[in-house]
């Protein structure tokens, strides 16, 4: 018989063993850009290429597509946020301006009670005042002017006739009357403060009294608190 001849190749039930090949072949412009890039990172360019060609396979990303894919995910993405920016700063300004008016309306109410009460009681204060100087006026200037204007003639007359007479019946001379009539104006001067007293007892004139002050606010009341405005998607358009 003749012999079996063996077939060339591996063995039976056993792999071959593949070799990775190190050799690479580059465009030109994108060895340009590995030496370029690896020299700014101080980095070899065979490092270089490492790090990318595992960078993009472990992320699961196309190097064919990602640059228009991403150029465009960051565009779609910074219009988004964009736009919900608008949407809140409308949003931030519709509260705002409700907070002021509110805080205004507030303010407006608690002024007019301020002026309401002030006024009222300055009011008040004028008629009681205007009041006691009626009463004053009637009760007791006008009373007391009168007697004065009265008692002055009366007296003046009076002087005069005993001045005269005195003189006359003594026989002195008018520079000695001053000191002979000492103890007649002491005695008036006396009965001058009686009836001064009993002039102030008879004739009492009531005191003003105050109106009271109506209580208002310590303080303009603060601004309602507004419920806060559901935020739009950032895909809706701002109003």
């Amino acid at each position: 018989m003749e012999p079996t001849l063996k077939k060339k190749g591996r063995p039976p039930g056993k792999k071959s063993v593949e070799k990775p090949d190190p050799t690479v072949h580059l465009a030109p412009e994108v060895h340009r850009l590995l030496t370029v890039h690896a020299k700014k990172l101080k980095l070899k360019n065979s490092e270089y290429a490492n790090a990318a060609i595992a960078y993009f396979a472990e992320n699961g990303l196309d190097p064919t597509k990602a640059a228009t894919q991403s150029f465009a995910h960051v565009t779609k993405t910074v219009a988004q946020e964009a736009r919900s920016i608008r949407v809140q700063n409308v949003d931030i300004g519709n509260r705002l301006i409700s907070i002021l008016r509110n805080w205004e309306k507030g303010l407006y109410g608690f002024l007019q009670q301020q002026q309401g009460g002030s006024l009222t009681y300055l009011e008040q204060s004028v008629v009681q005042i205007l009041r006691h100087q009626v009463a004053l006026e009637t009760n007791l200037l006008s009373p007391m002017v009168e007697m004065l204007v009265r008692t002055n003639l009366e007296a003046y007359t009076g002087r005069v006739i005993g001045e005269r007479t005195n003189l006359f019946v003594t026989g002195k001379k008018d520079s000695e009357w001053p000191a002979a009539n000492k103890a007649v104006n002491d005695d008036r001067d006396q009965k001058v403060v009686v009836q001064m007293r009993e002039f102030i007892k008879n004739h009492n004139v009531p005191a003003p009294s105050l109106p009271t002050k109506p209580q208002v606010p310590a303080t303009p009341p603060k601004a309602p608190a507004t419920s806060a405005a559901t935020t739009p998607a950032a895909g809706t358009d701002p109003k």
